[in-house]
């Protein structure tokens, strides 16, 4: 199994981890996770923790990882920032190329109409595409 894809877990039950949280094994090689074991003492959480793939963060019992949240703070600014600078650029030629007057003011709330209604259809079924896969 690929060390980015780990398999689905029991959720809620007392032998199996909450839901959203995967045993380490899963996540990492296990050739790694042998090297980390061998030894007199077993692996540091510090250890585990540069072990565990992007994205992962290792839970208080060193036997779990769950999906970091703060990734998204770390890295979404980048997102949010090309956003509102070409969205800025891009309803700034779209505003500029519409015609002047009641016109213009029905085919720019058509296109935002228009815009809305693709995006509450696309939405959904990304999300859901998106739920499936994990």
């Amino acid at each position: 199994m690929s060390s980015r894809t780990p398999a689905r877990t029991p959720g809620g039950t007392p032998e199996g981890p909450p839901p959203g949280h995967v045993p380490i094994e899963e996540l990492i090689e296990p050739a790694v996770l042998a090297e980390l074991r061998r030894g007199d003492r077993g692996p540091s959480p510090r250890e585990l923790r540069a072990a565990l793939p992007r994205g992962w963060a290792l839970d208080d019992d060193n036997r779990h990882a769950h999906r970091d949240a703060r990734l998204l703070f770390r890295e979404g600014w980048i997102l949010v920032l090309g956003l509102v600078i070409f969205g800025g650029f891009g309803a700034f030629f779209v505003v500029d190329a519409m015609p002047k007057g009641w016109g213009g003011v029905v085919q720019l709330g058509l296109l935002l109409g228009l815009v809305l209604v693709a995006g509450g259809i696309v939405g959904p079924l990304v999300t859901r595409a998106l739920m499936r896969r994990r």
